[in-house]
């Protein structure tokens, strides 16, 4: 039997429903079943995962490991990957029957470059304000067709595809690190002077479960409480820079009155009372004027508030494991520097 052209990676965790559906997609590509084969890396679900077999489908392969975080399972799927090309799937997307064939086809115009496809919410969820909220933010910075990214931390890992000889030269993903590592990912591919190119005909539905305001602010403030590793790394990064001057520590006299007046402002709106009043304004609005930029400030305000104090959160946390870190004798200091990047609000 020749080897596949196309090795799709998918690390799961305790969502069997949402990688059935996934697998379903997978099996009904308008590709041959010898041109591609699926690997799941299951990350200590429970109950374990457990696959069907299909005789005159692609050949599936099943990894179980203890409990690594998915950039490590995404490593491990693409160690053991036959294909030349490496495609990443999160386990809570669906795609449709030419998905493969997109990245496919991308591999021949783009042979050296990483390639981004797209991600939308269902249908149903952009019924809502806050779907629709959430798409726009989304949204921002994407280009309009096919070609070349306009950033070099341009990436998703939830879909995203690369030749594998490009991957191992990059050294996969960094799994010390917890938040961003897709774009950690695409900075040292960049910085080797690799391309990133957006191919949004590869399109993914995302069935996330952040799908109101309190569940989407709590999941950006674990990101956000996650991110200090990678801003160390990449200090001068524009992102980082503006990140730590908007969600850092207060410094009056050494900072412009107004970005202290700013934080300052950030820290009232974190406390929890002032966040259910919030939370309150918000669900009256979504019901009494669901498509007014009141609304929208609203949510800009909860999310704001909760990244900031996910990333003041993470600056504790991070300097006391470095320290504890330092303590240990033999310690070895590893660069700390993974869902879709924290945007600063």
């Amino acid at each position: 039997m020749s080897e596949p052209k196309l090795s799709v990676i998918i690390p799961t965790h305790n969502r069997p429903e949402k990688l059935a559906s996934l697998l379903a997609c997978l099996r009904r590509q308008d590709l041959a079943a010898s041109a591609y084969e699926i690997i799941v890396v299951d990350d200590n679900s429970v109950p374990p995962v457990v696959l069907t077999a299909s005789a005159d489908g692609p050949r599936v392969t099943l990894m179980r490991l203890d409990e690594t975080e998915r950039s490590i399972a995404r490593n491990i799927g693409a160690a053991i990957a036959a294909g030349e090309w490496l495609v990443f799937l999160d386990d809570d997307l669906t795609v449709e029957d030419d998905f493969l064939s997109c990245h496919l086809g991308a591999r021949d115009q783009w042979p050296k470059a990483l390639v981004v496809g797209s991600i939308r919410l269902p249908g149903e969820t952009l019924q809502t304000p806050f779907g629709r909220f959430r798409q726009r933010l989304e949204d921002q910075g994407l280009p309009q067709e096919a070609g070349q990214a306009p950033s070099p931390n341009f990436c998703t890992a939830a879909n995203m595809s690369l030749a594998r000889e490009t991957f191992q030269a990059v050294a996969g993903f960094d799994g010390a690190i917890i938040s961003s590592e897709d774009q950690d990912f695409a900075l040292r591919h960049t910085a080797r002077g690799g391309h990133i190119v957006f191919l949004p005909q590869a399109r993914a539905v995302h069935w996330d479960t952040s799908l109101d305001i309190r569940s989407y602010c709590g999941r950006s403030e674990w990101g956000s409480k996650h991110m200090p590793p990678f801003c160390r790394r990449y200090p001068d990064w524009p992102d980082n820079v503006e990140r730590d001057k908007v969600n850092g520590p207060l410094q009056f006299g050494r900072e412009p009155l107004g970005q202290s007046l700013r934080k300052s402002v950030k820290s009232a709106l974190a406390l929890k009372p002032v966040g259910e009043i919030l939370f309150f304004i918000a669900a009256f609005l979504e019901r009494a004027t669901p498509n007014s930029a009141m609304l929208e400030i609203v949510y800009r305000l909860l999310l704001g508030a909760h990244i900031f104090r996910g990333y003041r959160a993470g600056l504790a946390l991070y300097r006391t494991s470095e320290t504890a870190q330092e303590n240990v004798p033999g310690a070895r200091n590893s660069s700390l520097v993974r869902e879709s990047p924290v945007k600063n609000i």
